[in-house]
């Protein structure tokens, strides 16, 4: 009987090891890390809050690993993104303060509003969401829209790291730019939220910890991958994934 328990758990513990990595590398390069994710841990049994707060610590760990390795090679200034750290901590802590206030079911709707809007404002501007061109002037941008994505991050968060990519884009910052920022304000949500699930209880660390080791893993062969990515892939991939992460959110609403 032990041994079988213990053949459980290495098996179980492997299969969320390989969750994390998947989702990791996806979350890195597209921005969809809950398109993994939060399925994979919903199919398995757990509830959705506890699911969440482990997909916040998750990501949170392992994006702290990208921006250390960004504040190693100096591709970011810590002293310039504070205030992007700070408003998107204080983001998160909010957006899960509201999600343990609301049902799953009207979460999986706000998700699917935000979803489909973000789709259509990345089809309409399609052709300037490319990674491999010159990076032009880029335009100045707004701590209120990663605060407002970050509070939708804390309370559920599919898409949220792609709609990040998006603004940054469309505000002319390079593919592999706009990727670094959003794995900041990533870390920050994340990190605000998880904060505020784990004071409230709502975590289980025999499953977190497989999938956070995972996720770290995940997360530099992510980095590794994202400088070999084309233009053109980023502008076919980016309304698939969104399109696939509307159908998802939908299904969940109506099974």
């Amino acid at each position: 009987m032990g041994v079988l328990l213990s053949e459980w758990i290495s098996i179980n513990g492997l299969q969320l090891f390989t969750i994390g990595v998947i989702a990791a590398i996806i979350g890195v390069m597209f921005g969809a890390a809950g398109f993994i994710l939060l399925p994979a841990m919903l199919l398995v049994g757990v509830p959705i809050h506890t699911t969440v707060a482990i997909n916040k610590f998750a990501t949170g760990v392992s994006a702290l690993s990208n921006v250390i390795t960004f504040i190693v090679k100096r591709n970011i200034s810590i002293q310039t993104v504070i205030p992007l750290i700070i408003i998107s901590s204080f983001g998160g802590v909010m957006g899960a303060f509201f999600a343990t206030r609301l049902s799953e079911q009207i979460m999986n709707v706000i998700a699917c509003i935000i979803l489909i809007f973000v789709f259509f404002i990345v089809l309409k501007s399609n052709k300037s969401l490319a990674a491999d061109e010159k990076e032009t002037e880029v335009q100045p941008t707004s701590l209120a829209i990663p605060f407002l994505i970050s509070m939708y991050d804390g309370g559920f968060g599919p898409g949220s790291a792609l709609m990040n990519i998006t603004y940054y884009l469309k505000k002319h910052y390079l593919y592999i730019k706009a990727v670094e920022f959003t794995r900041i304000i990533s870390f920050s949500s994340c990190s605000g939220a998880f904060v505020f699930y784990y004071f409230l209880g709502i975590m289980n660390w025999g499953i977190a910890i497989p999938v956070t080791v995972g996720s770290i893993f995940g997360s530099f062969i992510g980095l590794k991958i994202l400088p070999y990515m084309k233009g053109k892939w980023i502008q076919t991939l980016l309304p698939i994934i969104l399109f696939l992460l509307i159908v998802q959110v939908v299904s969940d609403l109506l099974f």
